[in-house]
């Protein structure tokens, strides 16, 4: 793994409120990201703009990448201090993970991108707008439009893109409808080359469902897994811990223990462990009679 230093700078998602509220105010996000990143001493490789917490894998000192989020989270502050909301922007202090090998580079990046996935239904890792998902491996990008260099605008209107008098822009900086293009200030190239190819980009996107867990518990974050996922813990929890190949198997102790842990551990819901575990939905509910109305 050349290059680096490289760090995962996280924000813990806010338990109250919401940071962005709108698709519009999730715009704007995207080009303060823009603008402060462009002006900064780092490279970003990856990022997911959700609208409680923030992700970004950087490439660069642990000063330079610190001083990029202040950058960003002033801006929004500023902005939203006009509607005396610069609270929950506040609030979201950053944690900083420092990557020190090839493999956790690659956990840490696909966490990112799935972090729209497993926070929304409504959403898959590769078409999230606000997140760098679909930046990789995605020859379509060449098709798409190469949006208008910010720095060609009228003065006004430059001023308006950045919310406040100075006009000033990166030449690199281009934009679309508006809005800063991802593909203008995210180094998705040198994220490319962190992989062997598509395949295995993809794969690592879709499989690595244990590092996904631990960067989760590690930074604070909740993960939910979709059923495929579950059984695959479900699979590897048979094995590794209790010495069985099928949930079937284990005793009754066993059985209560790998539910248990699937609830508390994993933040699956009543009726996904009764789908993974072939269990009637009734006999998990008597366990967990508060989440009963979970699906």
């Amino acid at each position: 793994m050349e290059g680096g230093p490289f760090f995962h700078l996280h924000t813990k998602p806010l338990e109250n409120g919401l940071i962005l509220q709108t698709l519009e105010e999730l715009d704007i996000a995207l080009s303060f990201l823009a603008i402060a990143i462009l002006a900064s001493d780092c490279r970003l490789l990856a990022f997911a703009i959700m609208n409680n917490h923030f992700h970004f894998i950087l490439e660069g000192t642990e000063e330079a990448c610190l001083a990029f989020y202040r950058d960003f989270q002033h801006r929004l502050a500023k902005y939203f201090s006009k509607e005396h909301r610069a609270g929950p922007v506040l609030a979201a202090t950053p944690g900083l993970t420092s990557i020190n090998n090839l493999k956790q580079l690659r956990d840490e990046i696909v966490y990112v991108c799935r972090n729209p996935f497993v926070d929304r239904q409504d959403v898959n890792p590769f078409s999230y707008k606000w997140c760098s998902g679909y930046l990789y491996y995605n020859d379509m990008l060449d098709m798409m439009s190469p949006g208008e260099a910010v720095s060609d605008w009228p003065v006004a209107r430059r001023r308006a893109f950045n919310h406040e008098r100075n006009a000033d822009t990166d030449p690199r900086l281009r934009a679309l409808n508006g809005v800063a293009l991802p593909s203008c200030f995210t180094d998705f190239r040198r994220v490319m080359s962190f992989f062997e190819n598509a395949r295995q980009f993809t794969n690592w996107m879709l499989k690595s469902v244990e590092s996904q867990l631990e960067i989760a518990k590690r930074i604070g974050d909740q993960l939910f897994l979709d059923d495929i996922e579950l059984w695959q813990v479900v699979s590897g929890l048979c094995k590794k811990t209790y010495c069985v190949s099928h949930p079937r198997e284990l005793s009754a102790d066993n059985r209560v223990r790998l539910i248990k842990s699937l609830k508390y551990d994993y933040n699956a819901s009543n009726a996904q462990i009764a789908r993974c575990l072939g269990f009637p939905r009734a006999t998990i509910d008597q366990m967990f009679p508060l989440s009963a109305r979970g699906n």
